[in-house]
């Protein structure tokens, strides 16, 4: 790398930050953050989540709302463990709406123990926090559910779709709705 790019790059990623975009330091702490909420959920490490979500959480699923960590604790608990996970994949992407708020849609997969596969969308609010970035609201929309199984045929997309979750999503961080 020539040497003379360097502090080109600093002030352009300085001038970023001013404006509200965050960094790449920012999307690696993000996406280890989304990592270890996977390996909690896998592992059944319910105490830690104070680790990856705020302490006002609030979780939305089809089976209600969720408030604080032991509110996630409940949900997951409400769900048939016994056929969820012992591998809990995600891919996500990050969407900037200020220097210390965004928004990540990750696609979930998840390896049942008999050895299906269940998928499904997190659209999930960070906040920075003075721990560092952490989960303040996650919708959880299942795609491939049993109930879904009639819509398989055809292909299927959750409602609401996924994609406008996570648009409305990064509308309500920025406080702003859709027209």
């Amino acid at each position: 790398m020539d040497d003379a790019q360097v502090p080109e790059q600093t002030a352009k990623s300085t001038a970023e930050s001013a404006t509200g975009a965050i960094s790449a330091q920012d999307r690696i702490e993000i996406a280890e953050i989304l990592a270890f909420s996977s390996h909690l959920l896998d592992n059944r490490q319910w105490d830690m989540f104070g680790e990856v979500f705020v302490p006002e959480v609030r979780l939305s699923a089809p089976q209600g709302e969720f408030d604080g960590p032991a509110g996630v604790r409940r949900f997951v608990e409400s769900v048939d463990l016994a056929r969820f996970p012992a591998t809990h994949t995600l891919n996500s992407i990050v969407e900037a709406v200020d220097a210390d708020t965004a928004v990540c849609w990750s696609r979930m997969l998840l390896l049942t123990w008999d050895r299906r596969v269940a998928c499904g969308d997190y659209i999930d609010t960070f906040r920075r926090t003075a721990d560092g970035w952490r989960i303040e609201r996650r919708t959880v929309a299942p795609r491939n559910d049993s109930a879904s199984v009639a819509l398989a045929e055809g292909g299927y997309a959750p409602a609401p779709y996924a994609y406008a979750m996570f648009d409305d999503a990064v509308l309500a961080a920025a406080g702003r709705t859709r027209r």
